[in-house]
């Protein structure tokens, strides 16, 4: 006997929940019963009306599977549409990323090394740093990881100075005009608060792993709320 039976039972449903009683395959806490390797209950033991215990009492009412299972298929069903949304707004993105990424990788190495030596030197005015850097540039070169270095180099490079045109802006204009620093001061808590990769999650299922723009758009996200804090 399920623990909802007299539920169903008291609202007259009996009926039309033995209507939906169907021999669908089991859950996980069904086969354990069945095979005698449930855990052990002690002590008074009121099962939470989750979706799995009210189907074992009305067929009627769909599993947790079943459920997510749904959802699973709404998300397949509309991606095509947000693509057909998305794709045009972030191309410039996916463009300037290969771009960026073909002329990292097509340039010689020593005038990829000396040009970042170049601006490094420019910005810092610091010697210390510049061998630092031409000591870390060299180590990659020499244990052949130059190549994937430069990869990232180019798309940080490109994501920070998108994420600067728009944080910058953003930031002075939430210092001048309180209303829309109240409004945005919650979405950079939370985007301060989520760990970086999660982003990651709902645009793997928007867009293809190797598209470049994958990653850019969640490095861009993730430093959105670094940048606009600081113009304040």
């Amino acid at each position: 006997m399920a623990t909802y039976d007299w539920l169903f039972n008291v609202l007259g449903l009996r009926k039309w929940c033995d209507a939906g009683a169907s021999d669908g395959p089991m859950s996980m806490a069904q086969l354990l019963a069945k095979t005698g390797n449930a855990a052990p209950q002690s002590g008074v033991n009121f099962a939470f009306p989750s979706l799995d215990e009210l189907n074992k009492a009305c067929g009627q009412i769909s599993q947790t599977r079943d459920v997510i299972k749904g959802l699973e298929n709404g998300f397949l069903a509309i991606r095509p549409a947000l693509r057909t949304v998305l794709d045009p707004i972030t191309q410039p993105l996916s463009w300037m990323l290969d771009g960026t990424l073909y002329l990292f990788m097509t340039a010689p190495w020593f005038l990829i090394m000396a040009l970042i030596l170049v601006a490094v030197w420019f910005s810092t005015r610091s010697f210390s740093v510049l061998l630092f850097n031409a000591f870390c540039l060299s180590f990659f070169a020499f244990v052949d990881h130059f190549e994937p270095a430069m990869q990232t180099f180019a798309v940080i490079l490109v994501c920070t100075i998108i994420s600067a045109l728009f944080g910058i802006p953003i930031g002075i204009a939430m210092s001048k005009y309180n209303r829309l620093q109240k409004a945005i001061i919650p979405v950079l808590d939370l985007l301060q608060t989520l760990p970086t990769f999660v982003y990651l999650i709902p645009l793997i299922f928007l867009f293809p792993i190797g598209e470049s723009r994958l990653y850019g758009i969640a490095i861009i996200t993730a430093s959105q709320s670094s940048f606009m804090p600081l113009c304040q």
